[in-house]
């Protein structure tokens, strides 16, 4: 069964929800068919007012895509007669934040993560009239979408502009509490006060590692090495259940207390002894890959063995099998040789052993 990105569902008589999964506009490689664009969207409108819902609900989760169909889709949202509320949960970037102005109550996670960004986009083989005119492009698609997050904005323009050109216009990871100040947001989703609310050391720890890796954005593949701090992060958070105020610090690092400290340790000491496992498994593996190297290379050996041979042999049969039936002999008088055996050579004994 393909991948279902884009979902529509009726949970009350008055309200329908919308589920927005993955990249904007991007290619799902299960079906080979893009995924979340504008006629999607389009099409999923027009079931909705099928229904005579009051409200849509847009649940989004994605780290962006194509402004192309992200501004479609914000469109479709904006102008339909329904009450549109969106939910951001999870990351919400790029194109997604787009879609997320498009509702008319906004409401995000308290572990949610926000960042916008300017556009940006691969040239390739360009000249000197093409970068031109793709720069004039990107300060177009920037004033548009800078102006829809200024629809919604609660803050002063210049603090919009700061936080839209952050990075080298890159962006910064905000927390659900500064969306709800610029404006992105209406209300944080009120969820038990024992939920575990890990983004501010997260969002923390995401722009310190911008500031550190200036070249890295979301789309980019991530160096290695960065990848695996990021991911080692995240590991820790989920696993140690950091709360709002475990805070990253650049100089002091993450402060654990001492149940943190314990489990850490015991999953540390899981961690080696798989790691162990493993390292038994890989020097097996390479045993093996070493055996069947060693056999390969004595195959070639006597397959280039058994080559030299065979032209030796041919060589030696063509002297011997066309030299004349008789020589001239001595004083005028013939003399026939004794036949000659082919086949009494060294070179026909080692074929036998080889063929």
């Amino acid at each position: 069964m393909a991948k279902q990105y884009l979902n529509i569902t009726k949970p009350t008589d008055n309200k329908a929800r919308i589920e927005i999964d993955g990249m904007i506009g991007g290619m799902d490689w299960d079906t080979w068919k893009r995924k979340n664009t504008g006629s999607d969207i389009r099409k999923q409108l027009k079931e909705i007012s099928e229904l005579a819902v009051d409200e849509i609900e847009v649940l989004i989760t994605s780290l962006g895509g194509y402004v192309d169909d992200a501004l479609q889709i914000h469109d479709a949202l904006k102008s339909h007669p329904a009450k549109v509320t969106t939910v951001v949960q999870g990351f919400c970037a790029s194109a997604a934040t787009v879609i997320a102005c498009a509702g008319d109550r906004r409401i995000i996670s308290p572990n949610a993560l926000y960042l916008i960004h300017k556009c940006m986009s691969d040239v390739w083989d360009a000249n000197e009239n093409a970068l031109e005119a793709e720069l004039d492009d990107q300060r177009t698609i920037n004033g548009t979408i800078f102006n829809i997050y200024k629809g919604i904005l609660k803050k002063d323009e210049s603090d919009l502009r700061a936080l839209f050109e952050a990075n080298n216009g890159q962006g910064k990871w905000i927390t659900a509490e500064d969306a709800l100040a610029f404006g992105f947001a209406t209300e944080i989703q009120d969820f038990d006060d024992n939920e575990k609310k890990p983004a501010t050391a997260m969002a923390r720890f995401l722009n310190h590692a911008r500031a550190a890796f200036p070249d890295l954005n979301i789309y980019q593949p991530i160096p290695n090495n960065m990848k695996k701090v990021l991911m080692s992060f995240v590991l820790l958070g989920a696993l140690l259940n950091f709360k709002e105020d475990a805070e990253y610090d650049e100089k002091e690092g993450l402060q654990l207390n001492p149940d943190q400290l314990k489990t850490l340790d015991d999953t540390l000491k899981e961690f080696d002894n798989l790691k162990k496992t493993s390292a038994t498994t890989e020097s097996e593996l390479q045993k093996a890959n070493d055996d069947l190297a060693t056999a390969n290379q004595t195959i070639a050996d006597k397959d280039t063995l058994i080559a030299t041979l065979t032209a030796e042999r041919d060589d030696y049969k063509a002297k011997y099998e066309n030299a004349p039936a008789h020589v001239p002999g001595v004083n005028g008088k013939d003399v026939n040789p004794e036949p000659v055996d082919v086949t009494d050579n060294p070179v026909y004994d080692e074929l036998e052993k080889l063929i």
